[in-house]
């Protein structure tokens, strides 16, 4: 009996937990180099660490004040220099409520970037302004000033609406 209960449950479970993990994956989503959507604060700021970024980096914070009748939100700004791709420039990473939602490289190599994410067969808007959808989920794009900066900007449009919906429903 004990058996037949086993060769009943064993099979379950681990469908189960296949589910489970596989719905996990989905709810992030790629964002520029091993960032990715929902990850905490800490995590981000562990894996610069761990790359022994430290130096010039600056946080910001936009929130609901401790009166603000509304529903609390967040949102934090951490930038400073950065390479991606061997290419120097500088990451954004925006937060809200504590989940990453969104990375922007800025660089005056952007032509040097493009041909760097060609040469890994990462896929590029057509022009700059152009949107595309990459990984899971992940909305990319650039925009270049002509001779300038090129921004590259990577983000999860779950956590994009979930802003926007709370902009909506109490600005």
């Amino acid at each position: 009996m004990r058996e037949k209960l086993l060769s009943f449950y064993l099979p379950l479970l681990l469908c189960l937990s296949f589910v489970a993990s596989a719905c996990g994956a989905e709810k992030s989503t790629r964002l520029a180099g091993e960032f990715q959507s929902y990850q905490t604060i800490a995590e981000a700021r562990d894996m610069l660490a761990k790359a022994g970024i430290k130096d010039g980096w600056k946080e910001n914070i936009q929130k609901t004040g401790s009166t603000d009748q509304r529903p609390p939100y967040e949102i934090l700004y951490m930038a400073g220099p950065f390479k991606l791709l061997d290419i120097e420039g500088r990451l954004r990473l925006t937060f809200y409520n504590g989940w990453l939602t969104e990375t922007q490289f800025s660089t005056l190599k952007g032509r040097e970037f493009i041909k760097a994410l060609r040469a890994r067969n990462v896929q590029i808007p057509e022009k700059s302004g152009a949107e595309i959808l990459t990984d899971v989920r992940t909305k990319f794009r650039f925009d270049s000033d002509p001779g300038q900066m090129t921004r590259f900007t990577w983000y999860d449009p779950k956590l994009e609406e979930e802003w926007n919906r709370w902009v909506a429903e109490h600005s």
